[in-house]
C-alpha cells in the first residue's frame, strides 16, 4: 500500500471566482501576488484550508473578509487536483463561483483595504482573454498557478447554466426593478454574443413570468429615444 499520509503531505485550498457584469462586460475579479511563488503575477482570491474549518466556511469567511457584502450567491465550481499546479508542494483547490452585481461590488473595490481589481473577460474558443482596468490585454504568463483553468472552467459553468438556471439574475443590479434589456445584457456579456430582442424577450417571459419568477411591476424607465421599459421583479 502506497504511503502517503506521512511522506506526502497534501494541503487543501479555497479559491474564488468573483464574477460580475460591467458595462455590458464580464468581469472578474484578481489581485496582484505580493511575494512568490509567482510574485507580481495576478490571482484568484485564496487560501489554505484551517483544518478546522469546512471548504464552504473557509470559503464564505475569505469573501467576507476581502468584500464586505451580504447575500451574495455562492456555489462551489470544481475540484483542482494537478498534481504540480503549486510550486511550493501538493496543493489541491476546491474553486467557488460567486455572483455580483456589479453596484454592489463596485463601492467595495473603492475602499483603500481591498486589493482586488476588475478585469475584463473575454472566453473564445482558444481560452480566455483578459482586460487590464487600465484597458490593456494582460500578457502572457501573467496568471499564476493554474488560475486560468479555474477562470475558463467558471465562465463554462456560468455559460452553461445561464441557459436553463435562474443564474443570471443574481447579476443584475436590482432584482426588484430591472427591464428585460437589462436582463438581456447579462446573457450577452456572459455568452460573449448578441441575442435576438425579440427571441430573449419571447422565452423569458414564456419560462419565468407565466410560472411567477417575474412579473410586471407599475414602474418604467426612461433611457434615450426610444419607449420606456417596463420593469420586473424576480421572485427568488
Amino acid at each position: 500500500m502506497q504511503k502517503t499520509w506521512e511522506s506526502s503531505p497534501i494541503h487543501v485550498a479555497v479559491d474564488l471566482l468573483i464574477a460580475t457584469v460591467r458595462d455590458g462586460k464580464l468581469g472578474v475579479l484578481l489581485s496582484r501576488r505580493p511575494e512568490a511563488p509567482y510574485q507580481g503575477c495576478w490571482a484568484l482570491p485564496g487560501r489554505i484550508l484551517p483544518l478546522d474549518e469546512s471548504a464552504e466556511t473557509a470559503a464564505e469567511g475569505l469573501l467576507a473578509e476581502m468584500l464586505p457584502m451580504k447575500d451574495v450567491y455562492m456555489e462551489q465550481l470544481f475540484t483542482f487536483t494537478s498534481v504540480n499546479r503549486d510550486p511550493r508542494g501538493r496543493v489541491i483547490s476546491i474553486a467557488y463561483l460567486v455572483a455580483v452585481p456589479w453596484q454592489q461590488l463596485e463601492g467595495c473595490l473603492t475602499r483603500p483595504d481591498v486589493k482586488l481589481k476588475c478585469f475584463t473577460a473575454i472566453p473564445d474558443p482558444h481560452g480566455l482573454s483578459l482586460i487590464t482596468p487600465e484597458g490593456a490585454p494582460l500578457g502572457e504568463n501573467q496568471l499564476a498557478f493554474d488560475h486560468e483553468q479555474i477562470l475558463c472552467t467558471g465562465i463554462q459553468r456560468l455559460q452553461g447554466k445561464i441557459i436553463y438556471s435562474e443564474l443570471g439574475f443574481r447579476f443584475l443590479n436590482r432584482m426588484d426593478a430591472f427591464s428585460l434589456r437589462e436582463l438581456q445584457m447579462v446573457f450577452e456579456a456572459i455568452l460573449g454574443e448578441e441575442i435576438d430582442k425579440s427571441n430573449f424577450r419571447r422565452s423569458i417571459l414564456s419560462r419565468y413570468e407565466a410560472a411567477g419568477r417575474i412579473r410586471q411591476t407599475e414602474n418604467i424607465h426612461k433611457s434615450g429615444r426610444g419607449r420606456p421599459a417596463v420593469l420586473y421583479c424576480y421572485h427568488p
